[in-house]
């Protein structure tokens, strides 16, 4: 047995204003963490190729030793933001906009 409520056009309307509000509010917030997490692994990442460039020049032991602590410093780095990161809906993924970021 289906109950029909019947509810005036203006209580629905400000039920769906705050639904979406509420949602909206949350997603932003998502996208927000979302960026700033994308952002940090492409400082990381931007670390990490800088550092191997400099491996690739002549470098004392001690500046080779510091470089090759520094570049696994910012591997850690960039995995535990990657594994910080919270996953995406499905609907929003798009193949064309990711990037690829290996360590």
């Amino acid at each position: 047995m289906t109950v029909d409520i019947r509810l005036p056009k203006q209580v629905i309307d400000r039920l769906e204003r705050r639904w979406r509000s509420r949602f909206d509010r949350e997603r932003q917030l998502n996208s927000e963490l979302f960026d700033r997490r994308l952002e940090q692994l492409r400082a990381h990442r931007n670390n990490v190729l800088r550092y191997r460039r400099l491996l690739q020049t002549q470098l004392s032991d001690l500046e080779r030793e510091f470089i090759e602590r520094r570049l696994s410093e910012e591997v850690g780095a960039m995995q535990g933001v990657a594994a910080d990161i919270p996953p995406l809906p499905a609907a929003s993924f798009d193949r064309a906009a990711s990037e690829e970021i290996r360590p």
